[in-house]
């Protein structure tokens, strides 16, 4: 029987280098070349090689297109290249869609890629995403701290 899935969290990979600068708060979105569902709340960051581990967890908002991002938003690293289009590139590459993280939480403990695996939450780390099992939200939720 397959394993229920929540809409409204994903797994998402994203570098340790982007991870510091959303911790440091000097990076407040993230962006993506497709269209993350509207249903999403919640993005479960797994933190690429060497980290491999899900460590934080960010609330967003729904992806915003160039032009669309607040003006008290542009300061944040490449929020204002993103608005003014400066990240699309042709034939449709680049970052269409910016996710305003508006809150961070912190993990209790570190899930490695092999935790992951072990309990079946995930075959392997993300590519693009991956929507987030009932299982792994309801056990990870509770540990959950706020960073911002």
């Amino acid at each position: 029987m397959a394993q229920e899935t929540l809409r409204t969290d994903i797994l998402i990979s994203i570098y340790p280098k982007h991870v510091a600068n959303i911790v440091a708060r000097q990076k407040n979105h993230e962006f993506r070349k497709y269209l993350i569902p509207i249903t999403v709340e919640r993005m479960w960051i797994y933190e690429t090689a060497p980290i491999s581990a899900i460590r934080y967890c960010a609330v967003i908002d729904p992806g915003r297109q160039p032009g669309e991002l607040a003006e008290d938003d542009l300061d944040d690293i490449n929020n204002r290249k993103f608005n003014d289009g400066e990240t699309l590139k042709p034939g449709g590459s680049g970052s269409r869609y910016a996710y305003k993280i508006s809150k961070l939480y912190r993990l209790g403990s570190d899930f490695t890629l092999e935790d992951l695996k072990k309990r079946g939450w995930i075959k392997g780390a993300p590519q693009k995403y991956n929507f987030a099992l009932k299982e792994m939200v309801l056990e990870l939720r509770p540990s959950l701290i706020q960073e911002f």
